[in-house]
């Protein structure tokens, strides 16, 4: 146990380093960085920085907005009157003492009672950012800082928030969970989580030719931008590999395609195929009033990009729904699929790890609604 601790803290150190090499110019959220929060440096373990969003003396709710480098938090401390958090970008963590870290994604909120005794800063491998509202301001008594949160501890409740899930989650292999992964941080465009999920994919021996076909495959789900991004950081990644002295391997190229037959037939026997519903079976309303997209859909999605034979159809819906829970608000479409996953063999367990992983990854706001989905289809 102890050895795993140390071979923990040497990774997270190594990758620390990596992740606060980015420019804190460069991390998205919706408030100002401001400046380096050096008044309150020494309550503070790596670099925080701090804005005054408002400070207007007639409303008497002072709020700050408080960004934090990848593995930055605050010392143990607490608020005579109380504060509230709210959680605006990147992933962090809050705890109070004798409880278990809280993993914190944007939209979050904290309600801190007074003389609560708490820290809360990002996560190892990622910024953070959150505005504090300072509550009964001007209370007798005000902040007391107290001790640092140690390396130790601070990993430790971490992991231990992120792992809730570790047992399930066994139903996936690796190789799985990166696919889920890359699919997550490709539908939302956050290129930063999507480089470490493109290694750990390349570690976990996917070879280059089948991550690229997923980046490939995310436009048809979530379009030529999020795609072209996407494979701009995957290129980005080989060459960074390339120049340690990494050799990745690119694997297969696809085969030949040998069937001549109309793409639109082939596309429909794949869709059945992978759906059990007959090709035969009334249209979609969608397809009833732009014809176009039903063929766009059987020729262009499901005979020119499924039937490339790089990817199982396995992994190419364990990527697809990824994709669309990372989207958000595209239920339908997600049942459709979920669907499918379980008509070709992946089970309702695999299913509930990939939303595990993706609340681990986005939150819930992004997990529960295709949860719901999941159980109307398996209660049936």
């Amino acid at each position: 146990m102890k050895i795993k601790l140390i071979f923990i803290l040497i990774i997270t150190a190594i990758m620390t380093n990596i992740i606060k090499a980015q420019n804190p110019n460069d991390f998205h959220q919706p408030y100002s960085l401001g400046e380096k929060n050096e008044a309150f440096a020494k309550y503070f373990i790596g670099q925080s920085y701090l804005s005054v969003v408002s400070f207007n003396k007639e409303l008497n709710v002072p709020v700050f907005n408080v960004t934090f480098e990848p593995s930055c938090r605050n010392n143990w401390h607490k608020h005579a009157g109380g504060q509230m958090l709210i959680a605006t970008a990147g992933i962090g963590y809050y705890q109070e003492r004798g409880k278990q870290a809280r993993r914190l994604y944007p939209g979050d909120v904290v309600e801190i009672l007074p003389n609560v005794e708490h820290w809360h800063g990002a996560a190892p491998d990622s910024w953070f950012a959150h505005l504090a509202i300072e509550c009964n301001p001007g209370k007798e008594g005000g902040t007391t800082w107290l001790e640092s949160v140690n390396d130790k501890d601070y990993l430790n409740a971490c992991n231990k928030a992120k792992d809730i899930f570790e047992k399930e989650n066994t139903v996936l292999s690796s190789r799985q969970k990166t696919i889920v992964s890359i699919g997550n941080y490709t539908a939302q465009g956050n290129l930063f989580m999507l480089k470490q999920a493109l290694e750990e994919a390349l570690e976990e021996n996917m070879t280059v030719n089948e991550v690229k076909e997923l980046l490939v495959q995310a436009y048809a789900y979530c379009g030529f931008p999020r795609s072209l991004r996407a494979l701009t950081s995957l290129d980005e990644l080989l060459k960074e590999r390339q120049t340690k002295g990494i050799k990745d391997n690119w694997g297969k190229e696809c085969s030949d395609i040998k069937d001549i037959r109309d793409k639109y037939i082939r596309g429909a026997e794949i869709l059945e195929k992978l759906s059990g519903i007959s090709k035969d079976a009334p249209k979609g309303s969608y397809a009833v009033l732009a014809p176009i997209i039903d063929t766009f859909l059987k020729e262009h999605l499901f005979c020119d990009i499924f039937e490339r034979d790089i990817l199982s159809y396995k992994d190419r819906e364990l990527f697809t729904v990824s994709l669309l829970a990372g989207l958000g608000g595209v239920e339908p479409m997600a049942m459709g699929h979920i669907a499918m996953c379980l008509h070709i063999g992946i089970s309702p367990k695999q299913l509930t790890s990939l939303l595990n992983i993706t609340e681990i990854n986005l939150g819930r706001q992004y997990s529960e609604p295709i949860r719901e989905v999941l159980d109307n289809l398996t209660k049936r």
